[in-house]
């Protein structure tokens, strides 16, 4: 039985293409976004729980599940499990094996695996363009902006890449664009405040030189705080979740 999912950018024209192959049963979770695969009311779960071994998964493109090469490596396991088989249509019709050592060679050659050495990685051009404030697709900039409140949250790069399901390098370099939004913000501050204490001096003191050294104190603390706060929480080590006993 051929079994059709759908979701998220240009719906419409996944849903024509599902109906052109055809499906036998069609499963949809609109314009939703990537978290709504992991739901367990999700119209995705629904068909991995109706497929039987020997059903055939139908989908528009590989960014329905996800654009992460660690997170498609996944999806084949969990079809495979379930010996399902696969067509991808706007690519070459491929098993789960040679999709699988695809991603692999993907994953080796554009990815760099430990988190510690992301700085060193290097971002696709590919991506570089799809995620950003400026993109041309309406789904990608809406994903960018998302990735931004994340961050803003002091979410970690690995958190955010895992819930939005992009590319870690993606997110890291969304977080140092982050990073210099916020220190321009800071220094903006910094010289408003700096006009408003001499401002303020002016009032209480004639002399330019007393004025001067208030407006460079009250710069210097507002920095510091700002920094102090800044390597706080960067260098707040991750929680680790207790492991249960296996009974």
């Amino acid at each position: 039985m051929n079994l059709g999912y759908a979701r998220g950018y240009q719906l419409t024209q996944q849903l024509d293409m599902l109906e052109d192959y055809p499906v036998d049963e069609l499963f949809s979770d609109g314009a939703q976004e990537v978290e709504a695969l992991h739901s367990p009311t999700s119209e995705f779960q629904a068909l991995m729980n109706f497929a039987q071994p020997g059903d055939h998964l139908v989908i528009a493109s590989w960014e329905i599940v996800s654009r992460d090469y660690r997170q498609l490596l996944a999806c084949l396991d969990q079809l495979e499990t379930q010996e399902l088989t696969l067509d991808v249509l706007n690519l070459p019709q491929l098993t789960i094996e040679e999709w699988r050592q695809v991603f692999r060679w993907s994953l080796r050659n554009d990815r760099l695996l430990h988190p510690v050495l992301v700085k060193a990685g290097k971002e696709r051009d590919r991506s570089k363009d799809a995620y950003s404030l400026f993109s041309k697709e309406p789904e990608a900039r809406k994903l960018y902006r998302e990735m931004i409140w994340l961050l803003a949250e002091k979410n970690s790069v690995r958190q955010v890449a895992q819930q939005k399901r992009v590319p870690i390098e993606t997110a890291y370099r969304v977080q140092q664009e982050l990073k210099q939004v916020q220190l321009a913000i800071i220094l903006v501050i910094c010289f408003l405040l700096a006009i408003f204490s001499i401002k303020l001096a002016e009032s209480y003191f004639d002399q330019l030189w007393i004025q001067v050294a208030i407006c460079v104190v009250v710069t210097l603390v507002i920095l510091w705080n700002v920094l102090i706060d800044t390597e706080e929480t960067e260098a707040k080590p991750p929680i680790k979740e207790k492991k249960t006993p296996k009974i």
